[in-house]
């Protein structure tokens, strides 16, 4: 039997070539899936207790293919750290550069919310620099981006922190447990609601409780 002729009408369909992707492009995102895992381990379990051979196995790739993109755990370890806090100094410094004021300090808390709700792991880490002792040499860097933050920090409250070094250490100290503390909490939450911290919907209550708090703060 022949096959049928081919109806003018309908237009022929050719196959269309499936877009390429830049091998530059496939290792960004390889780079980015490896720090993300890595990020969520050290969280977890700490630096000593995350082995590359668990951050390759969630990141789906063979654990020889991490060297492809970072030269040692300690590497990949401060990339981690980098990626998610140079953000956070860059906005302090921004807010300084730009004067200041109450305004400005409310949307600076939003800020720090918001790349805390993409790194929550950062949380985690912060407390374990806080209570491991910092001599050791894998909370090193930790400890120093920690002690960037809290630096900055107290530029940045200095106008309305209090006169004495003690008053900004308190407001600092409150700050900080604020805003970090909520991402250490997915267990209280789960018991007092449904869903989850890093939600939308939550991250915008966060930020309105710490709105209020903010303005409260800097009344006279």
């Amino acid at each position: 039997m022949s096959a049928e002729p081919l109806d003018p009408l309908i237009p022929k369909t050719t196959a269309r070539p499936k877009p390429q992707t830049s091998p530059k492009a496939k290792g960004l995102r390889t780079a980015e899936r490896i720090l993300d895992a890595a990020e969520t381990l050290f969280a977890r379990k700490g630096y000593k207790g995350t082995s590359l051979r668990d951050i390759a196995r969630n990141a789906y790739i063979q654990q020889p293919g991490i060297y492809k993109h970072f030269d040692s755990k300690q590497g990949l370890y401060a990339s981690v750290l980098d990626r998610a806090l140079s953000p956070m100094i860059e906005a302090m410094q921004s807010h300084l550069a730009q004067g200041g004021g109450d305004a400005a300090y409310v949307q600076l808390l939003d800020q720090m919310t918001d790349l805390l709700a993409k790194h929550p792991g950062m949380a985690a880490l912060f407390q374990q620099a806080l209570l491991v002792d910092d001599s050791a040499e894998n909370q090193q860097p930790i400890t120093e981006w920690l002690v960037r933050l809290l630096v900055q920090g107290k530029e940045t409250i200095a106008p309305i922190g209090g006169a004495s070094n003690e008053e900004q250490a308190i407001h600092i100290i409150a700050t900080f447990n604020l805003v970090t503390g909520y991402f250490l909490s997915q267990r209280i939450f789960e018991t007092l609601a449904d869903g989850k911290v890093t939600d939308p919907a939550n991250i915008e209550r966060q930020k309105q409780l710490l709105r209020r708090l903010a303005r409260a703060w800097q009344m006279p």
